[in-house]
């Protein structure tokens, strides 16, 4: 149960992350704070400011900005985090003991670790199912899936570990706008 949840989670999110772009051919350009040492503080605090965050994206009218059709998921990461530092972010966090450069910093080691663990727990027999499917839909599907896995290998195991550990606070929170 636990596997295919995340499973569904990693298909939502991978058409989001991913976008259907490729990381570029000399690989991806994470911000260095994404392949960066994930502690266990950092998970429990940002499953702890993740509904202040939220609040704040809501009252600035944040929305999550479309994947570009070209981009790879760590310039699609790097927008999607840089625009939620709207008007009060900082402000709401504060009031929460954190400010948005810790929050920020946070985002960049738990978002891609979050994925790659998904990507980690993907069922063989799923890759496969795709592998075998010719429809265009499943070999996009393929194709996303594959340039992800790529794109996140990155990330150290120790992320994605402790990110695992957490998987059902995780799952439990979403970052959302309006």
């Amino acid at each position: 149960m636990r596997t295919a949840a995340l499973v569904t989670v990693f298909v939502i999110l991978a058409g989001v992350f991913c976008g259907g772009g490729k990381p570029a051919a000399s690989g991806p350009k994470w911000p260095k704070e994404s392949t960066g040492t994930l502690t266990e503080t950092d998970v429990v605090q940002f499953i702890k400011l993740v509904p202040t965050l939220n609040a704040a994206l809501k009252a600035g009218n944040w929305t999550s900005p479309p994947p570009k059709a070209d981009e790879g998921p760590d310039a699609w990461l790097v927008r999607f985090v840089a625009g939620m530092n709207v008007p009060g972010v900082d402000e709401s966090l504060k009031t929460a003991g954190s400010n948005w450069s810790a929050m920020r910093a946070i985002m960049y080691r738990v978002i891609p670790a979050v994925h790659a663990m998904a990507i980690d727990k993907t069922p063989p027999e799923m890759v496969e199912q795709m592998r075998k499917d010719t429809t265009a839909a499943a070999r996009q599907d393929l194709k996303r899936f594959e340039e992800t896995k790529a794109a996140l290998s990155q990330i150290p195991s120790a992320n994605k570990e402790l990110v695992s550990k957490h998987a059902q606070e995780l799952m439990a929170i979403q970052i959302r706008g309006r």
